[in-house]
């Protein structure tokens, strides 16, 4: 077995049940920002083999059974995780880089970012950028852009991409699951959006 960090140490230390959602918090540190404190060995697409992710997952949640983690892959609402072919992975929100492999597509015409509002200005000065993650993430709707915008703020402001104009004028889009993602989007793309 790999030498654990210390962070998965304090982690283990920790004791508790697993409910779906500290489940899925779990696997979003495991795939999408620490792998290396339970030293998890990724392909080139960011896939990790299904029985090192499920003994990672029981070194933290001792009484997990393997059911419940592929419950909560399968069941996601926004489809954070992908199980295919005895491998698991993250499909978006990555703070390192990865290659998902994902291919581009024409987006719908607007695309909507929820953001504090003290960061609003900002965006439409300077553009939206992944600030620590590699991908922008862009929401199909405005309720799907509030829900994402009040992790950080009750009221939050939606910021409007012209997806059209932006992918004509060269910006690439991805799908993944209910998201779009991109690297950036330039300030003459964005609006912001009026209740």
């Amino acid at each position: 077995m790999s030498t654990l960090s210390s962070q998965a140490k304090k982690e283990i230390k920790e004791v508790v049940l697993a409910s779906p959602e500290s489940l899925s918090r779990f696997l979003s540190f495991l795939l999408r920002h620490h792998p290396a404190s339970y030293p998890l060995h990724f392909d080139k697409h960011c896939f990790v083999e299904w029985g090192e992710l499920v003994r990672a997952v029981q070194i933290r949640f001792p009484e997990i059974a393997e059911r419940e983690i592929i419950n909560v892959i399968e069941n996601s609402d926004k489809k954070r995780f992908e199980l295919r072919e005895g491998k698991a992975r993250a499909t978006y929100g990555h703070s390192f880089p990865v290659d998902l492999g994902l291919e581009t597509v024409e987006p719908p015409s607007r695309l909507y970012h929820g953001t504090a509002r003290d960061l609003a200005q900002s965006i439409l000065r300077e553009g939206l950028k992944p600030r620590g993650r590699q991908y922008v993430h862009l929401s199909p709707s405005i309720e799907e852009a509030m829900d994402v915008g009040k992790r950080r703020d009750p009221a939050p402001s939606i910021v409007v991409v012209d997806s059209r104009a932006a992918h004509a004028g060269g910006i690439l889009f991805y799908s993944c699951g209910q998201l779009f993602l991109t690297t950036e989007i330039p300030p003459r793309f964005l609006s912001l959006w009026e209740k």
